[in-house]
Formats: structure tokens, sequence, C-alpha cells
């Protein structure tokens, strides 16, 4: 997959404010990994509102998608690559969403993903190097 622009996304939701006004929509070209972008557009289709970052609308998110603050997060952190999103699904919390990727009702969704966050109280989705399992994804934690 070469690119993929979203159909359900604004580029804030993705980039941080520094990032977006140098970038603009560009910024997802350069920063963001087509298959995040995609996955992230299939569940929304599957679920609905989902929050990624909300600056731009006045909220407190701004680096749940591509992170350039050093000061958040692990330093080799997929964020800084462009290869992960954090979000929440609004009436589904994270443990129901890792529940259903565990019982294999997203394959479809999840198809680009190799790793889900377990144990914090957001989703967590990348797509790091590791060997993932022909059915699924390594569920890991930080």
């Amino acid at each position: 997959m070469r690119f993929y622009k979203p159909k359900h996304f604004r580029v804030e939701e993705f980039l941080p404010p520094g990032l977006y006004n140098q970038y603009g929509e560009r910024g997802l070209r350069l920063l963001m990994d087509p298959r995040i972008l995609f996955t992230m557009d299939a569940l929304r289709d599957k679920f609905g509102p989902i929050t990624v970052n909300n600056y731009h609308a006045g909220g407190a998110f701004q680096q749940r998608g591509f992170r350039d603050d050093p000061g958040v997060g692990a330093p080799l952190s997929q964020h800084r690559f462009g290869r992960a999103c954090d979000f929440d699904i609004k009436g589904v919390t994270a443990e129901e969403f890792r529940a259903i990727a565990r019982a294999g009702k997203m394959r479809a969704e999840l198809a680009h993903i190799t790793r889900v966050e377990d144990g914090v109280s957001w989703v967590h989705i990348d797509v790091a190097g590791v060997e993932a399992p022909a059915d699924g994804v390594v569920f890991f934690k930080a």
C-alpha cells in the first residue's frame, strides 16, 4: 500500500499541531504509515465515533497518532515512526475492543495490524515489524 487518504478522519486527528501547521495534509503522506490510516477508517466504519487527537476541537489529545514530543512515551515508540495510533471508541471500552479482537471478530479490519497493547484504558494498535500469528495480532504490555 503506497498511500491511503482517510475517508473519515481529518489530518489533525493524526498529526500534532506543530507538524500539522508545518505540513498540512502532505504530512499524512510524509509521516503516517498508510496501513494505520486504512485500519482507522475500517474501525470507524465498524464502530462509529473514534477519538484520536482532538486538540483541533478544543480537546487535550495531540500525541495519539504521530508523536513528536520527546517527553511523551518511549523513545522508540511506533508513534514516532507513524506506525501506531491510540484512540477511544464511543460506547466501547478498550477491554471490550481487545476481547472482540481476541475472538477473531475483526480480522478484516485489523488485517494490517501486528500488535495491540494490553492492560491500558485506551486502544493502541501498531504495525511494528514483529511476527504476528496468521489468524490475529500480538497482544503486548508496554
